[in-house]
């Protein structure tokens, strides 16, 4: 009796690991329901998507700096232009630089002021007496108040052989000095980024005249 009571205990154990191991799936085919089954279900490969990635937006390009060189504007204007852009916040980013043309040199021959204007006007009607009819008493103020101007010449070799004659002709108290114009135009240097200064600029010179814009010198 002791041996089939036995018998039936491992029987029943047997019994318990084979379905055990059943439910598992060591066996193949498994209920419907069981765990990896219900997941495989639950994914549905086949109805996978791979979803796209939104497009993002392109990074600005780079701002890219241009120079533009005004010509032909007086140099009053020129300065107004510069004071009228540095306070307006439009052109906050744009740089303007006044660069005054450099007037031509010349070489001026005359006489020295005289301390009065009467001893002034005698030496010049004695010039005149000579046949030195070409002069200019400087009547402004400043260190040439009342000197007699006798010519300007472009080189000081002209200068000289004006000088020189004028010794020949008894005119000994005339000097020549180098002498420069005062500029009455200049340049304006405009720098920036391109759309903006390309936009501001021709605003800003509206109603300017005898103006032109070009590239500055050495600007890609």
């Amino acid at each position: 009796m002791a041996t089939f009571l036995r018998s039936i205990f491992f029987l029943l154990i047997l019994a318990n690991l084979l379905f055990l191991a059943w439910g598992q799936g060591y066996f193949g085919a498994t209920e419907d329901g069981h765990e990896p089954q219900r997941l495989a279900s639950q994914l549905s490969p086949e109805k996978l998507r791979v979803s796209e990635l939104a497009p993002q937006p392109a990074a600005p390009p780079p701002s890219v700096e241009v120079c533009r060189l005004v010509s032909g504007l007086k140099l009053a204007d020129a300065q107004r232009l510069q004071a009228q852009a540095q306070a307006d916040e439009k052109s906050a980013d744009l740089k303007f630089v006044v660069k005054p043309l450099e007037a031509p040199s010349g070489f001026w021959v005359f006489i020295p002021p005289f301390a009065n204007k009467a001893a002034a006007d005698k030496k010049m009607t004695e010039l005149k007496h000579l046949g030195i009819a070409d002069l200019y008493l400087m009547a402004d103020e400043g260190a040439d108040k009342l000197a007699i101007s006798l010519g300007m010449f472009s080189s000081e070799q002209a200068a000289n052989e004006f000088l020189h004659a004028l010794t020949k002709r008894g005119v000994k108290s005339a000097k020549m000095q180098p002498r420069s114009k005062p500029a009455e135009k200049t340049q304006l240097e405009a720098r920036g980024p391109q759309d903006l200064l390309l936009t501001r600029l021709p605003e800003l010179l509206a109603g300017s005249t005898g103006t032109s814009i070009g590239e500055c010198s050495g600007s890609n």
